[in-house]
């Protein structure tokens, strides 16, 4: 006769996952909601949220959306890192994808202590990994030198996934940014070949902007999986192009929406929140 073990019958550690949003309202607002349904699925897991501070402090919501996990304050630890100075305000004006990267990068010693004090020293519990935002892809870099499994949480939808997978190899081809009045080109996770366009103003940008996006696509290669804000049924023919060697396996989670969030939308998220209501106008939408 098969044994049934419960988990309140197992002596075994409570697996941990350290999630880094970045600072942005709308990622951020995303991740919670990952971070919920994580917890409502399985309750082995805890949780320790590193938070970076946003560099402008109107940025719309943001501790609102931190207390909303209060209710979770048994598996969910929130940390607060280190203010750093933000990057010279001349290279946001030149490139915010430019600005965030650096932005990002400058916490790299604070995200590792955060990890070595509040978390490894407890053996109580094990690291099971770290689940970095999709601009925080430097921080994986923490994971690799800690030893420990990595993840992407990307909250866009799957198809602009695969556009981010694609600039890597296309830049490896081309070596310079696109153009508007370029030709249209296939993209596996696009159905119908997609103009320049309509590509986002990042893809066009000399100063920075789309050479984070190509180092981003490259980063997620190395990492153990990337979690997506979609499901099969809405994009699968996104989801599908995504079943080769060399891909990392693609986790689709979505939809994680909070109704009450303004910077929330189903199938289209933005990071307009990451520098707060001022940069709205250079937001990025990622639409498939």
């Amino acid at each position: 006769m098969s044994k049934v073990i419960t988990l309140s019958k197992c002596k075994m550690k409570k697996a941990e996952l350290v999630f880094i949003p970045a600072p942005g309202v709308s990622h951020l607002v995303a991740k919670i909601e990952f971070a919920k349904r994580l917890l409502e699925h399985d309750d082995r897991f805890s949780i320790t949220v590193l938070i970076i501070t946003p560099p402008y402090s109107n940025a719309p919501n943001w501790e609102e959306h931190l207390q909303s996990l209060a209710t979770y304050k048994s598996h969910i630890k929130l940390l607060h890192l280190p203010h750093v100075d933000p990057p010279p305000p001349e290279l946001l004006m030149r490139s915010v994808e430019k600005y965030c990267s650096a932005l990002i990068e400058s916490y790299k010693t604070h995200v590792k202590e955060a990890i070595i004090n509040h978390v490894l020293l407890n053996t109580s519990i094990q690291l099971a990994g770290l689940v970095v935002d999709m601009f925080c892809t430097s921080l994986i870099d923490v994971a690799h030198e800690l030893g420990v499994p990595s993840y992407v949480f990307f909250p866009c939808n799957a198809a602009f996934l695969g556009f981010t997978f694609y600039l890597p190899t296309r830049h490896d081809q081309v070596g310079t940014e696109f153009i508007e009045s370029g030709p249209e080109l296939v993209i596996p996770s696009y159905v119908n070949p997609v103009p320049t366009s309509v590509f986002p103003s990042f893809a066009f940008n000399k100063e920075g902007g789309y050479l984070s996006f190509v180092d981003h696509g490259r980063k997620f290669k190395e990492t153990k999986g990337i979690i997506v804000n979609t499901f099969l049924e809405l994009e699968s023919h996104a989801v599908s192009s995504f079943l080769n060697d060399g891909m990392p396996p693609v986790y689709t989670v979505g939809p994680l929406i909070n109704l009450q969030a303004l910077h929330v939308r189903l199938g289209c998220f933005h990071y307009a929140g990451l520098l707060g209501p001022t940069h709205a106008g250079g937001a990025l939408v990622a639409t498939s």
